[in-house]
């Protein structure tokens, strides 16, 4: 074989095992980690203390890109999503600063209401919020603050969570 024919089987081989996953595992190129963009949601909307029915929740997670999902509440005011995780190459990559954005709104009546909105760089999820999300207690009369709860896994710092929620 010549030495060009050599190269070109080199090259075809070298570009497989960058382009593969058994390179993912030797060399860590292209390797794929999970991303929870959100634990299970599950919350109630009121208005004055009044269960809200057929209020519109959207969560939207934005990781690598935006992604939505999308449900309604019930007859008692209640709505849930289940855990949401993806699949991303970014966590592995260099010099790349990871930032995961999560937004819940409730649509009502042409109105927009922020359920929930918080930035982090933690993609494995955290405690403090998977709690919150677990419980989001919504009043439609009541105003949007900003929330600051202490992270379990570093408690010299909050998250900081806007939100109309209480728990």
């Amino acid at each position: 074989m010549t030495s060009v024919g050599r190269f070109l089987v080199l090259s075809v081989v070298g570009m497989f095992l960058v382009n593969s996953e058994v390179s993912a595992g030797m060399f860590g190129f292209g390797k794929k980690y999970d991303v929870q963009l959100f634990p299970a949601v599950e919350g109630r909307i009121a208005r004055d203390g009044v269960s809200m029915e057929g209020v519109t929740v959207i969560r939207e997670a934005t990781y690598d890109d935006a992604e939505v999902q999308e449900t309604t509440t019930d007859q008692d005011g209640y709505f849930s999503f289940p855990e949401w995780v993806t699949r991303s190459r970014t966590p592995g990559r260099p010099f790349v600063e990871d930032r995961l954005r999560q937004v819940i709104i409730a649509r009502y009546e042409g109105q927009t209401f922020v359920l929930w909105y918080y930035v982090t760089g933690r993609i494995d999820g955290e405690k403090v919020v998977a709690e919150k999300l677990s419980t989001l207690h919504c009043d439609l009369s009541v105003g949007e603050i900003d929330h600051h709860f202490q992270k379990a896994e570093n408690p010299d710092f909050t998250h900081n969570i806007s939100s109309i929620c209480r728990w």
